[in-house]
């Protein structure tokens, strides 16, 4: 079995090429190559004509099975209404594959890709050029090639769920330990348009779910308020909001996130109002980059994700793309950053306090102090010390994406319990630990909120 990656660095610290996993973040943005085998447009339908052109509208010699690709299954009738009707037209069946979308579109009648994919089956069986493929023969104005561009880029990352889909065991590096208490976490791929569902079994993330999700018109990166980005990090759910107490544009309702958090509000972005939430009545789904900066899923998927939801618990991890890892690479990573964590926690125990410091970046602030002022302050707290004895617990690890250029972080979290022969304390703590010279160095530490 072999596995797409995208490290940055491997486990043992050597750096590797950095790999372009960003995509182009234009108001329009650039097909990625990763389904030219199937040519998104002219293959959509194109299967019909670049396969056989006159088997168009022939019965199918082998009949399509209800398989499922890559391993995972159907999220929902349309996807699998748009696989389906591609093995069908594989085999040269038009009239099933138009079966198959139209009883797609009885239950739900207001997916616009669905309906231009049924329109083009049929100019495709008359031989005209398909608006899918983006062939010259389409004459268009400019306002509907502008849309269909749009269901051209939802087809594409619709059908890359099935046909590039990473490996049924394969996990994400940005979830590296879960909490106890969450229960699930949800990971936002934004090249992908996907939101991935992960059941936490002992700390460990197992992909239950995933849907297709919209995000800003203007990408990712958020730095500031109006800028129709969504926001990369690390979050989580604060809140539920009703259907009640919103308008129709919301649909069945919306889940916040704590943007601009910790980092965020320390690297000067601003902003508010970045939600997880459904399309108006009339609106089955949203092209993939078209919000003003919220993730947005059909009101169906909403529904279904918001079984997943604990406001106040459930992690959000927004990334540019999601990295996926073999098990093993996955355990070895994980293993090689716990050795950072636990060497920390045993170096402050020991009262040196200078192996201590050794673990905080010269570019290190918290609370009003840089690396010096802290340094400060650790060495008069620790003079008058017999013992420091440091417990962890409730322990969450996530990699946190970072701007194009910026060395990659992680953000722990966990509840500390602080004991010495002068002081007791309790607290929530995060820290934010980040690559310099091929270490993992803590640049922010602070009560987590």
């Amino acid at each position: 079995m072999s596995y797409t990656l995208y490290r940055r660095y491997t486990v043992d610290n050597k750096p590797l090429e950095d790999t372009p996993i960003r995509p182009n973040t234009s108001d329009t943005p650039k097909q990625s190559a990763t389904f030219s085998k199937l040519a998104i447009g002219a293959l959509m339908t194109a299967l019909v004509i670049s396969f056989n052109p006159s088997a168009v509208g022939q019965p199918s010699q082998t009949k399509p099975t209800d398989s499922v690709i890559s391993g995972l299954p159907y999220t929902n009738d349309v996807e699998r209404a748009m696989v389906r009707t591609l093995e069908i037209l594989k085999d040269g069946g038009l009239k099933p594959a138009m079966q198959e979308l139209d009883a797609a579109l009885i239950k739900n009648p207001n997916f616009r890709l669905g309906h231009l994919m049924r329109a083009d089956l049929l100019m495709a069986k008359s031989g005209v050029a398909v608006a899918l493929s983006g062939q010259p023969g389409v004459k268009q104005a400019p306002d509907s090639l502008s849309n269909i561009a749009e269901l051209r880029h939802e087809a594409q990352v619709r059908l890359n769920r099935y046909f590039d889909a990473p490996p049924t065991d394969a996990l994400p590096s940005a979830m590296l330990q879960l909490a106890p208490e969450q229960a699930h976490a949800i990971l936002v791929d934004m090249t992908r348009a996907r939101i991935y569902v992960f059941e936490n079994v002992d700390g460990k993330p197992k992909r239950v779910a995933d849907f297709y999700a919209t995000i800003g018109k203007r990408g990712m990166e958020k730095a500031r308020e109006g800028d129709q980005k969504t926001p990369i990090g690390v979050y989580h759910i604060t809140s539920t909001v009703a259907k009640e107490k919103l308008t129709d544009f919301y649909g069945p309702g919306a889940f916040p996130i704590n943007f601009p958090n910790e980092l965020d509000k320390r690297l000067g972005r601003t902003g508010s109002g970045i939600w997880i939430h459904g399309t108006p009545s009339d609106t089955y789904s949203r092209a993939p980059w078209a919000s003003d900066g919220c993730v947005v899923l059909t009101n169906d998927d909403f529904v279904r994700l918001s079984k997943f939801i604990v406001p106040g618990i459930t992690p959000v991890i927004i990334s540019p793309m999601v990295e996926w890892q073999s098990p093993p690479d996955w355990s070895a990573f994980n293993g090689a950053f716990d050795s950072y964590l636990n060497q920390w926690k045993s170096d402050w125990e020991s009262l040196d306090v200078e192996r201590y410091l050794s673990h905080y970046s010269l570019k290190f602030d918290a609370e009003g102090k840089d690396i010096i002022k802290w340094s400060t302050h650790k060495r008069r707290v620790n003079a008058g010390k017999n013992f420091v004895k440091v417990d962890i617990s409730n322990l969450s690890i996530f990699e946190y994406a970072t701007a194009v250029n910026v060395a990659p972080m992680i953000m722990v979290t966990f509840d500390q319990t602080y004991k010495s022969s002068n002081s007791n304390s309790r607290m929530k703590k995060r820290q934010f630990w980040q690559r310099e010279d091929g270490k993992w160095k803590i640049v922010f530490e602070g009560a987590s909120g």
